[in-house]
């Protein structure tokens, strides 16, 4: 008998013994399926509801920059659910415009314009921006 043959028997033999001794295997036998589909519906639903909020919030506070080519809005007061009272800076004067669902009609050109004050956005980038640099410089 060559060392070949003796290797080939030595396989041949361990492979039918574990062959024979194998069990199935069950995937996902000890895992509760109701619990998993129940937390995915939940973490959904927690998103849904982040991102619901996210938009109230930008809308209430107008958080966005409304901006165009020498255009900008100053100030807004919301009158009702659709009329409200919005300073506009063009060039440089600034008006006062009364908006409603209908029509936008100009109140007044103003004489004194508003202070424009730094915008909520901006204050916020700088207060991270020093949060990072600050950890930054700690490590």
């Amino acid at each position: 008998m060559t060392l070949r043959n003796l290797v080939l028997l030595i396989v041949t033999f361990f492979s039918c013994v574990s062959l024979g001794q194998e069990e199935t295997v069950q995937v996902g036998k000890h895992a509760n399926v109701n619990l998993d589909a129940m937390s995915m519906i939940m973490s959904l639903l927690m998103v849904l509801v982040l991102i619901i909020v996210s938009a109230w919030l930008l809308k209430k506070f107008n958080l966005t920059n409304h901006s165009v080519a020498g255009m900008k809005v100053i100030a807004s007061l919301p009158l009702g659910t659709k009329e409200k009272l919005v300073v506009v800076q063009v060039g440089e004067q600034q008006l006062l415009l009364a908006v409603s669902q209908q029509q936008v009609s100009l109140i007044k050109t103003l004489e004194q314009p508003l202070d424009i004050a730094m915008p909520v956005t901006q204050e916020f980038n700088q207060t991270v921006s020093r949060f990072f640099n600050k950890s930054r410089q700690d490590k």
